[in-house]
């Protein structure tokens, strides 16, 4: 079944009304639209997960999945690498390799993530569905949705007022930029996005518990005196969320994204699967070029 249905369908507004101050209203959907899709594709290698979200947004681009929320988890500590990132440089392999540590690199921008004790997101949709032009624009848009899923876990978060540093760390979570939510000056959610034609992905992740001291021990720094400055201030900048929130569980998190985005577009995200067409896809990524890289 296409879901790319003829329609119209209400842009993203901005309600300035002073008496209720500014908030964003989700679009109307085009008529006859199949549910927006929300999966839990459970644990998976790095490749896969990769290339999951890189087959969902090519069907999603041909009008053959809707927009779609994924939440998945790693079947080993992972690193994933912002797309323009430099191995070589910014990674200690001989110490991946000894621990365990599969690298892979995201389809998307952004720094090094350590996938360990942490919730793993994506979310593929187009302008065909309300999401405005521009990198920022998207980026605070689709932010509407990981406030209201924070929310419901009772965090209360906001966007990031920082703007991309010049010299950044390797390590994604050492600094906020616009992408990013923080509480309290924390920085709490990390995401990344790619564009291709009209339709986006983001990936995103919420560290659970603090990995950082090993998750630094495979950056690559100068010498240990480097590597300890950068450790300390990564640990000023951000927090994981059970220091604000103990008893949350990965599943509670998955729950508090369906429902919260959801909330946002005013369009339930049903449980869903990927099509056989989606798997074949994401197999052969995996095979032909996730498996192979960074």
């Amino acid at each position: 079944m296409s879901y790319n249905n003829s329609g119209t369908n209400r842009t993203a507004q901005r309600d300035l009304s002073p008496s209720v101050g500014a908030r964003f209203i989700a679009p109307a959907p085009p008529p006859q639209i199949a549910a927006y899709r929300f999966i839990n594709t459970g644990i998976l290698d790095a490749a896969l997960n990769m290339a999951i979200d890189e087959a969902i947004l090519i069907h999603h681009l041909k009008g053959e999945a809707p927009p779609t929320l994924r939440v998945f988890r790693w079947s080993q500590p992972s690193i994933s690498l912002g797309r323009f990132q430099s191995v070589e440089r910014e990674i200690e392999l001989d110490i991946c390799q000894q621990r365990g540590v599969a690298l892979v690199r995201r389809p998307t921008g952004g720094r090094a993530v350590y996938h360990r004790d942490e919730f793993t997101y994506s979310i593929v949709i187009s302008k065909r569905y309300g999401v405005p032009s521009g990198i920022i624009a998207a980026y605070t848009y689709l932010a509407q949705g990981l406030l209201a899923a924070l929310r419901l876990l009772e965090v209360q978060a906001e966007i990031s007022d920082e703007r991309v540093n010049k010299h950044p760390s390797a390590a994604c979570f050492a600094s906020s930029t616009q992408a990013d939510l923080t509480s309290g000056g924390f920085k709490l959610v990390g995401s990344a996005q790619m564009w291709k034609e009209d339709a986006l992905l983001q990936q995103g992740s919420l560290p659970l518990d603090n990995r950082a001291a090993e998750f630094f021990d495979m950056l690559r720094y100068p010498n240990t005196a480097a590597r300890q400055e950068a450790l300390r201030l990564y640990c000023q900048k951000m927090t994981p969320l059970h220091t604000l929130k103990p008893t949350a569980s990965w599943d509670d998190v998955a729950q508090a994204f369906q429902s919260g985005f959801s909330s946002f577009f005013e369009r339930t995200f049903e449980p869903g699967e990927l099509s056989s067409s989606e798997w074949e896809l994401a197999y052969q990524l995996a095979r032909e070029k996730y498996s192979n890289n960074p």
